[in-house]
């Protein structure tokens, strides 16, 4: 092989070489330029749902506002009575407190609330109390003010053993209210991701 076929063959060798290095330096760039292109659209795509995910929060806040208000006017006194105890201990100072000596009767049981985190059980009392005729309904607003969750089941009001007094027998249930519990389901919802809706094809 005379000098000009080896040039020749040098040449033609350089040149492939060239191309198949083009050919490499095209492929990378147009696999780099279509991963740019795909995290640009992931990130608007992302943008995007936060951005619906804003408004949809605000759409929400708006739209339970008065209820989420009422909820934090009542609290203080849900928070108030969080125990059977508690329930037990306000009602006895209520009739302490009101003068209400004769107590004919008094029943205290607990009702479960299966499947209710939120009130897993309520506090039952069932009394008969005999007393002077305004002790009698000031000792009941007593029992509203104190347990302003309380649901009055039965009241029944005769006449007592003298002309100035009352019987009553009442029962009301009071609901033990699990905050901590409320809460911690509140932040489980939270922190589970919700499903992505499945792409459809065309």
């Amino acid at each position: 092989m005379n000098p000009k076929q080896l040039a020749c063959v040098i040449l033609l060798m350089v040149i492939g070489v060239m191309t198949y290095t083009a050919q490499i330096i095209h492929k990378t760039v147009a696999t780099t330029r279509a991963e740019a292109e795909d995290a640009e659209t992931a990130a608007v795509t992302a943008e995007n749902e936060r951005s619906t995910a804003e408004i949809e929060t605000a759409v929400f806040k708006a739209n339970t506002e008065d209820l989420r208000r009422f909820l934090r006017s009542w609290l203080p006194a849900i928070e108030h009575v969080q125990t059977q105890q508690e329930a037990e201990q306000n009602i006895e100072l209520s009739l302490r407190e009101r003068g209400i000596n004769l107590v004919r009767s008094r029943k205290t049981e607990s009702k479960q609330s299966a499947g209710n985190k939120l009130i897993p059980k309520s506090v039952i009392t069932t009394l008969t109390i005999e007393e002077e005729f305004a002790k009698v309904l000031n000792w009941l607003g007593d029992i509203e003010r104190r347990l302003p969750t309380a649901r009055m089941k039965v009241v029944q009001i005769t006449g007592g053993s003298t002309g100035t007094q009352l019987k009553m027998e009442v029962s009301f249930e009071t609901p033990i209210f699990d905050l901590a519990a409320a809460d911690a389901d509140k932040k489980k919802a939270a922190a589970t991701p919700k499903p992505k809706p499945k792409a459809t094809k065309s």
